[in-house]
C-alpha cells in the first residue's frame, strides 16, 4: 500500500518537472517600434530658465484669490492651473481628472473642491456640483469669498435642475455673506 502511494506521488511530481524555468525558450524579441510624437494641444509650456510662480498660476486660475498661497502645495497649484487651462479649452474630463488628483494630494483644500464643482457644473452634473460645493463650504471655515462662490454655484445648479425654491435659499445665503 505504501509503495502505491510513493509511486503515485513520484508520478505526480514528475509530471510537473517539464515546466521548469530552465527548460523554457526565451520569448521572441520584436524589432524596434516607431515612436510617434504628437505634441499635446492646449498645454502651456514654460522655458526651463523661467519657472511659473505660484502667484501667477493662482491668478491665472482664480482672479478672486480665494485662499492664501502660502497654505497651498505647489503640486496642487500646478494641477489647478492645468485644470483651468483644460476646462477653458473644453477638455472637461481631463480637467476633472487633474482636480481629482489634486484632491488626493490635498483632500482638505476647499478651493480644489470648488474648482471640481465648477467643472462638474460645466459638464451638466448639477447634483454632483451641489454636493461638491457643500463639501467646499464645510472646509472653507472663515473664507467668505469662497463660501459666496460656492453658494452662487449651488444656486445656479439648483436653477438648472428646476428647483427654484432651493436656488432662492442659496442666493439668500449669498446675501447674508455680503
Amino acid at each position: 500500500m505504501k509503495l502505491i502511494v510513493v509511486i503515485v506521488t513520484l508520478l505526480t511530481l514528475s509530471a510537473c518537472a517539464g515546466l521548469s524555468m530552465y527548460n523554457q525558450e526565451p520569448a521572441p524579441i520584436g524589432g524596434a517600434g516607431e515612436a510617434i510624437n504628437h505634441p499635446s494641444k492646449g498645454v502651456k509650456t514654460y522655458p526651463l530658465d523661467e519657472h511659473p510662480t505660484q502667484e501667477s498660476l493662482m491668478h491665472e486660475y482664480s482672479p478672486q484669490r480665494i485662499e492664501t498661497l502660502r497654505n497651498q502645495n505647489p503640486a496642487v497649484l500646478a494641477l489647478l492651473g492645468s485644470a483651468h487651462q483644460q476646462s477653458e479649452s473644453g477638455q472637461l474630463d481631463l480637467a476633472a481628472s487633474k482636480l481629482e488628483r489634486a484632491l488626493r494630494i490635498a483632500p482638505r483644500d476647499a478651493q480644489v473642491w470648488f474648482a471640481l464643482a465648477k467643472v462638474r457644473y460645466q459638464q451638466g452634473k448639477y447634483l454632483l456640483a451641489i454636493s461638491l460645493t457643500k463639501k467646499s463650504n464645510l472646509l472653507s471655515r472663515r473664507n467668505t469669498s469662497l463660501q459666496r462662490n460656492n453658494w452662487l454655484l449651488m444656486a445656479d445648479s439648483y436653477d438648472r435642475l428646476g428647483n427654484v425654491n432651493a436656488a432662492r435659499k442659496a442666493r439668500a445665503k449669498v446675501d447674508r455673506l455680503l
